[in-house]
């Protein structure tokens, strides 16, 4: 019993240390484009759009930052093109912009003349971060950024997990702002097949394996995060009579991705087993396995094990190394 405690400490240990260690600041954000007139554009990036509907924060950042600019304006470079970055109740920075024009391409509008003076709204308190485009400092201290801000919250759509963008205009019938595009960005849900190899320690005793996965990806803010799956091993080895011995494992498992850039996935997951095919003496007649999985690499697992003989009369550790392909 002693050691079937230390062997679950030991599995868990892991799981949060490898928690604690997956946490990372990058994450992917939701857009709203705000398409204004002639004179002022805006996008607002959030790490989740409904949260706007919960709280005024945005309007109170974009009302502080109205009064801030109206200090700072006679500090702004006269005739030329600039940024200001603006740290919500910590900083501002003005630089100038060495661009003299800039032109975006696209196939509904074609050849269109951008803004040239910018502004970066950060607020770290709530992960949001506000861009705007103008040409004339009057017009944007002119423009009710709060009254945009507030129309859009009105107007978002439902909550969802997949990552949004979203598109307003104004609306010349109320006199406020209407969606003109929803769109999912990022991954979606999807099905995996994956097959693999892996050697595995188990009482003294090497064993090897072809495993074959079948599995659901769920998408989380453009980011495949959860995942359900049912696999299966085949062992092999040989007896002392070097006759091949084969022994299978059918599982069902979990894995979380803890990881916020989607290119660099960090999977960690449990899994439990049922010995369903068995030859020899290496396993005992309705064999249990309990392990913890952690993808340390592209196509790499490692996967500390328990194995519980007998419906839990033995408890054994065991060790698995698994390529994927």
């Amino acid at each position: 019993m002693k050691k079937t405690k230390y062997y679950l400490i030991t599995m868990l240990s892991v799981l949060f240390f490898h928690t604690a260690l997956a946490q990372d600041a990058e994450l992917l954000r939701d857009s709203i484009h705000y398409k204004g007139d002639e004179n002022v554009d805006l996008l607002i990036l959030t790490r989740d759009y409904h949260k706007l509907q919960q709280n005024e924060t945005l309007n109170k950042v974009l009302d502080a930052f109205q009064a801030d600019l109206q200090e700072i304006q006679v500090d702004l470079p006269a005739g030329k093109p600039f940024v200001i970055d603006y740290w919500h109740r910590e900083k501002i920075e003005i630089q100038e912009n060495t661009r003299i024009k800039s032109y975006q391409i696209s196939r509904e509008q074609g050849l269109e003349e951008k803004f040239l003076n910018q502004v970066n709204i950060h607020d770290a308190d709530s992960g949001t971060e506000v861009i705007i485009s103008f040409n004339d400092i009057k017009e944007l201290l002119k423009a009710d950024l709060s009254f945009i801000g507030e129309s859009i919250s009105k107007e978002l759509p439902v909550k969802h997990r997949f990552l949004r963008s979203l598109e307003y205009q104004q609306d010349t019938s109320s006199r406020g702002l209407k969606l003109t595009q929803d769109r999912f960005t990022g991954y979606m849900d999807m099905l995996s097949l994956k097959a693999g190899v892996g050697a595995n320690v188990f009482q003294n005793r090497l064993l090897t394996d072809i495993s074959g996965e079948i599995g659901l990806h769920l998408n989380q803010k453009g980011i495949l995060k959860d995942q359900f799956y049912i696999s299966n091993n085949l062992l092999f080895s040989f007896d002392v009579d070097r006759s091949l011995v084969t022994n299978n494992f059918t599982n069902i498992g979990y894995r979380r991705n803890f990881s916020n850039q989607r290119d660099k996935p960090n999977w960690l997951g449990v899994e439990f087993g049922m010995l369903t095919k068995r030859s020899g003496d290496i396993f005992k007649p309705n064999t249990l396995r309990l392990g913890v999985n952690w993808e340390i690499g592209k196509n790499i697992s490692v996967s500390p094990q328990l194995y519980f003989n007998g419906f839990f009369k033995q408890v054994s550790p065991g060790f698995r190394v698994g390529i994927g392909f």
